[in-house]
């Protein structure tokens, strides 16, 4: 009986962080303290994630290569916006 109430609460929080992802995903506004993979920039940016990549390799845009992939400060991304 607790498994199930387990089982089924974890399934519940498992849809919420889903549908705040998707929520992300479609709502156009970049938070300065959430990290961003490259083809969430490239979302956000109007460019194709290899361009990201070049303008992480120029320094134009800030990142940190994790497990061999960029994570993107929010930060960053708007503070590129802004030039």
């Amino acid at each position: 009986m607790i498994w199930l109430a387990v089982t089924r609460t974890g399934s519940i929080l498992s849809l919420a962080a889903a549908a705040l992802q998707l929520y992300d995903l479609f709502v156009r506004e970049v938070k300065p303290n959430r990290i961003y993979a490259t083809w969430e920039a490239a979302r956000y940016l109007g460019v194709s994630r290899a361009e990201v990549i070049g303008l992480i390799g120029e320094g134009r845009l800030r990142a940190k290569l994790v497990s061999g992939n960029y994570r993107i400060p929010g930060q960053s991304i708007l503070e590129y916006l802004a030039k």
